[in-house]
């Protein structure tokens, strides 16, 4: 990546744009895996130190996650995020960029909903009534497994002094409906 002279701004945010920009356009989405620092620094051109800062500073504005050995990951409301210039929104409960292990935990927690949720659907189309009963009690047993993290969500916003959205992380699951029989 070639950098314009009359480029004011520093080479890290370049990255951190650029990466919002991916995140903004479809990109990069939810669970995709950055590159390592070191890919990074030779695909911009930037020594390994300023692609280190621009993930860390991704990070902070809670557009990504990282797990320990396995890399940095886009967070699963990045692109909400990356619509607000990537800021957290309280009234819209991105709360936790201050708080990594936190903030990652809710994109697991989200990235699992969403593949379960996947499976229901998969279900209903092929009116695989079994298949969305499983399904759906595997997300009853995911939210039951992960009550703690609604209620380190909800000590979180008390703290912050923002209205508790630990129902939207963790939502009630749905019962299926059964399958119509058809009409003739």
């Amino acid at each position: 990546m070639t950098h314009p002279a009359d480029d004011k701004r520093a080479l890290f945010q370049r990255v951190v744009d650029d990466i919002i920009d991916q995140i903004r356009t479809g990109t990069l989405h939810g669970g995709d895996a950055l590159p390592t620092a070191r890919k990074m620094a030779e695909s911009y051109g930037v020594a390994s130190m300023t692609a280190q800062r621009a993930l860390r500073e991704l990070q902070h504005l809670g557009l990504t996650y990282a797990v320990v050995g396995k890399g940095t990951f886009v967070h699963p409301l990045a692109r909400e995020r990356a619509g607000t210039e990537g800021q957290p929104n309280p009234a819209r409960g991105d709360t936790m960029a201050d708080d990594p292990d936190l903030n990652r935990r809710v994109a697991q927690f989200l990235l699992k909903q969403n593949e379960i949720a996947g499976r229901i659907v998969d279900a209903m189309m092929a009116k695989d009534v079994h298949g969305m009963n499983v399904a759906t009690q595997e997300l009853a047993d995911l939210k039951a497994a992960n009550q703690d993290l609604a209620d380190d969500i909800a000590k979180y916003e008390a703290n912050a002094g923002t209205p508790a959205a630990s129902e939207a992380a963790a939502p009630e699951p749905t019962k299926p409906r059964r399958a119509r029989k058809p009409t003739k």
